[in-house]
């Protein structure tokens, strides 16, 4: 059996950062292009729904069911669009998760920085489509007996035997879930390789890898805890900085957003652009980071496919020359 060198998994993301900055950073254009593009169509509708708010709480009509009723036209303009965009996302999700793999079990087809939109690509949005309804009611069916049970202890007052088995519930389902999802971790790997449709022969390619593929999503884990808390800290910093200029001031926070949407939205304008920046090498590496060791971790399963050699045609024979008897 085909040994998953774990290191040179989690480590795949960094060495496809040095190997390909360029197209890390394309892969984080991508996804800031389309974050900005979700701002830019929903930015107006929040400005207007937060201005009918305003002028109904100006006019007296303070209750809640009077500021809904303000809100109502741009809440359901806001909810058609979104589906759309949420379709959308999920395909461009599974073009970028595709470039990642496609970098590390096809470097050779660089172009356009990997993206594609192909089969493999929309093979993964069917299945993370579907995998939405299939996790729900898993869930819900997996849920039905332990809701039972507990609530035939909370009936009894056995309130700690009732908690005992909710914890259990949860461990149960987090363990089951993480043990599903490392089996389906070839899945994409697999459809980018040769451009078929795959999801159960997946299952079977990562028996005997799921403890070598859980020390990667342990590692993979801690590394988004760290760095989390790095940019976290960083971004907080940013954001009071730019408030606090903003407004004149942190003493003058109050007043800054008491002044009418349209002028907050003007002065945060430049610290927007300066964030959305920021943010493209980080979501780029964060992709690779995250996306890149699955890849890897197949890489060293599976050998790569082997080039199609073309077989030349045969000779042609040489046309037989009359005997001189038949002459």
């Amino acid at each position: 059996m085909s040994h998953i060198s774990i290191g040179s998994a989690v480590g795949a993301g960094f060495e496809l950062i040095g190997r390909k900055p360029l197209t890390v950073l394309a892969w984080g254009l991508v996804r800031i292009l389309f974050a900005a593009g979700l701002l830019a169509l929903f930015a107006p509708v929040l400005i207007g729904m937060i201005s009918a708010a305003m002028q109904a709480a100006a006019s007296g009509q303070s209750s809640p069911e009077a500021i809904n009723q303000a809100m109502l036209p741009q809440m359901v303009m806001m909810q058609g669009t979104s589906y759309l965009f949420q379709v959308a996302g999920i395909l461009l999700g599974a073009v970028l998760f595709c470039a990642v793999t496609r970098s590390v079990v096809h470097p050779e087809r660089g172009a356009f920085a990997y993206l594609r939109v192909g089969a493999p690509e929309l093979y993964l949005a069917l299945i993370s489509f579907a995998a939405g309804f299939a996790i729900a009611l898993a869930i819900m069916v997996f849920a039905i007996p332990f809701v039972i049970v507990i609530v035939i202890l909370a009936m009894q007052k056995m309130v700690l035997a009732a908690v005992l088995v909710g914890i259990l519930a949860a461990i149960v389902l987090i363990v089951a879930s993480l043990y599903i999802l490392l089996r389906f971790a070839f899945v994409v790997p697999m459809m980018v390789e040769d451009g078929q449709f795959h999801l159960f022969d997946a299952w079977s390619r990562t028996k005997g890898h799921v403890g070598a593929l859980f020390v990667i999503a342990l590692c993979l884990v801690l590394i988004g805890m760290a760095a989390e808390l790095v940019i976290g800290a960083l971004a907080i910093g940013f954001g009071v900085a730019a408030l606090g200029v903003s407004a004149g001031g942190l003493a003058n926070l109050q007043a800054f957003f008491h002044l009418p949407p349209m002028t907050i939205v003007s002065r945060l304008a430049p610290w927007l652009v300066v964030y959305g920046l920021a943010a493209i090498p980080l979501e780029g590496c964060g992709m690779a980071i995250f996306m890149a060791p699955w890849a890897r971790a197949y890489r060293d399963v599976a050998p790569p496919l082997a080039p199609i050699v073309a077989v030349a045609p045969p000779p042609p024979e040489p046309p037989i020359e009359p005997s001189p008897a038949a002459a």
